[in-house]
């Protein structure tokens, strides 16, 4: 057994971040991300929630009871927070697309209309959290999202104790081109770490060790 304490991750802080859609992965996980991109600001302290499901169902048999294989049938990524600043990028995703305009120039007052008819509101998506142990040790990690849509809000409750909260759930789409559903992006050796490759006992293998029968 093989325990390696040192590898353990606090996301400690972390922002999420959205783009139109088709923006392109950033270099790496500590560059400042580019004016195209827009920060959800604060969200309470449970942070965020990356949940990854996928189903299969197995084949059934007339002669056994076990599968010979499965099958897959549907795979899911999504990223859900609860934000707590009442900001227009907050808004806009919360429903929908919707977009805040002067009613004037310089009037300083703002309008935005919410569709009676729900539409896509594709985005990019960039989670990012930092790790730091020390002034030595400072792990950064970003998750690049390059197709999400809002799958979920949370209902928003205005009260005079606490503040207007939003929460969202963004789940990614298909990628426009290749396979890559999301990349994740770091600075810590920690997932450099090796892992021993099982030992397989092939076929072959086992006919090779198996005791050979003597010819009488």
């Amino acid at each position: 057994m093989a325990l390696h304490p040192t590898l353990v991750r606090v996301p400690g802080t972390g922002e999420l971040s959205l783009a139109p859609p088709g923006t392109p992965e950033p270099p790496d996980a500590t560059t400042a991300l580019p004016a195209l991109w827009a920060g959800l600001g604060l969200s309470t302290e449970d942070g965020v929630t990356i949940r990854r499901a996928v189903e299969k169902s197995g084949t059934t048999h007339w002669q056994q009871l076990t599968p010979a294989r499965y099958i897959y049938t549907s795979q899911e990524l999504t990223v859900a927070s609860v934000f707590q600043e009442t900001r227009g990028v907050v808004l806009g995703a919360y429903f929908g697309g919707m977009v805040f305009s002067e009613t004037a120039t310089g009037s300083k007052k703002y309008r935005a209309e919410i569709s009676a008819v729900p539409r896509g509101d594709e985005r990019a998506l960039c989670v990012d959290w930092v790790d730091q142990i020390s002034a030595t040790q400072v792990y950064n990690h970003r998750l690049y999202i390059p197709r999400v849509e809002v799958s979920e809000t949370a209902d928003s409750q205005w009260t005079r104790t606490q503040e207007a909260r939003w929460g969202l759930t963004f789940a990614a789409l298909s990628p426009a081109s290749g396979t890559t559903l999301a990349v994740w992006l770091t600075n810590d050796p920690a997932v450099l770490l090796a892992v021993p490759a099982a030992t397989a006992l092939t076929a072959d293998t086992a006919d090779t060790d198996a005791p050979k029968e003597k010819t009488p």
